[in-house]
């Protein structure tokens, strides 16, 4: 399961909800289905109507008949099979896949005979109005890594390849 969303406030009194896409461009989250809805750990298909609504998105999930039903899900998450996402293009990645990755520093040019030294693993990914952040978690500290092609240098099988010294924090 992929989260694509998240379940916001009721809207209105039939059991719509608010709809937070996480999705780029956002409404791209209304092409895909089914929608899964996480509660409590549990995954459960619903049928969804969803549409947009001013800048945002309005959805009605099965069996949500009321304000107080639509009150229950406030904050689950909205996931959809990996399978029903499109592939992404050449260096471009899905946050997802690259949370779990062990992130290494590769040796410089002026330090060719030094081995990768590890940074950690990938824990998340964020986004700034700059660009997008890893966030690696290390044995002694958490790293904040810009995903730039200036410092993201290779993702190959479990690792993500970057040019950047903890330090510089």
């Amino acid at each position: 399961m992929v989260v694509v969303g998240a379940v916001g406030a009721p809207y209105g009194v039939k059991g719509w909800v608010r709809v937070r896409s996480f999705t780029e461009p956002p409404a791209n989250l209304l092409d895909y289905e089914p929608w899964r809805i996480r509660q409590g750990g549990n995954w459960r298909e619903v049928a969804v109507t969803a549409r947009r609504h001013g800048q945002g998105f309005v959805a009605r999930i099965d069996q949500t008949e009321d304000r107080t039903a639509a009150s229950a899900l406030t904050g689950a998450s909205i996931g959809v099979a990996a399978a029903a996402l499109p592939s992404p293009a050449p260096n471009e990645y899905y946050w997802s896949d690259l949370v779990g990755r062990r992130v290494v520093r590769a040796p410089r040019g002026d330090e060719p005979a030094a081995p990768e030294r590890q940074l950690g693993v990938v824990a998340r990914v964020f986004a700034t109005p700059a660009h997008d952040v890893l966030v690696v978690a290390g044995d002694d500290a958490e790293h904040l890594v810009p995903f730039v092609s200036q410092v993201v240098t290779d993702v190959v099988g479990d690792r993500v390849v970057v040019d950047w010294d903890p330090d510089w924090q």
